[in-house]
Formats: structure tokens, C-alpha cells, sequence
């Protein structure tokens, strides 16, 4: 009986793991911190957006993203985990945006 125990407890927790998907947009070695983290909701199995897409211009103030990294957290995985209990229903992500550095350019005396 406590093998038992101690096999589910050892799955469930395997089964909870954090994914991660990270783009990025030119060159690479910079390095920028994310300037903004959000939730992105989906739902019925995740095929089924209920956030809008994320809006990478408005997040960087109109200039040029770094890098986008979704990522399943701990705490979606526990958010997400208490809701589909009753049934597939709820599946939020993180989504951090890291916005390039913007030079301005030396005024000319």
C-alpha cells in the first residue's frame, strides 16, 4: 500500500513539470530584462484562446522586441491543476516579453 502511495505521489509529481518555448529576435548576447510577464489563458483542452495574443509593439512601446518566452509555470501548473479537477477546462501560461534597447543617437554640436 505505501509503494502505492509513494508511485502516484513520484508520477504526479513528474507530471507537473514546467515547459518552456523561447524566441528570439536578432542578434543574440544581449542581455535585457523582461519588461513585462503576463498570463496568457487558454481553455477546453488549450485549443481554445481566451486572452488576445499578446501584442509585442504595445509591449515595447512601439520599438523592438528581444525575446518571448511562454512558459508553464509552477504556479499556472497549481492554478491551472486545482481548476481541471473538475474537468479539462482552464490552462493559463506566463508570457515574458524582453523589449531591445533603443540607442539615442549623440546630438551633433
Amino acid at each position: 500500500m505505501q509503494t502505492k502511495i509513494l508511485l502516484i505521489a513520484a508520477l504526479t509529481l513528474v507530471a507537473t513539470g514546467c515547459t518552456s518555448i523561447h524566441f528570439d529576435n536578432g542578434s543574440q548576447g544581449v542581455n535585457v530584462p523582461a519588461t513585462n510577464e503576463q498570463w496568457h489563458h487558454n481553455f477546453a483542452l488549450a485549443l481554445y484562446e481566451g486572452s488576445i495574443p499578446v501584442d509585442l509593439k504595445t509591449n515595447c512601446n512601439g520599438g523592438q522586441w528581444q525575446s518571448v518566452e511562454t512558459q508553464l509555470s509552477f504556479i499556472n501548473g497549481l492554478a491551472g491543476g486545482a481548476v481541471n479537477s473538475l474537468g479539462p477546462i482552464w490552462y493559463p501560461k506566463t508570457v515574458k516579453t524582453s523589449c531591445a534597447m533603443t540607442q539615442v543617437p549623440m546630438a551633433s554640436e
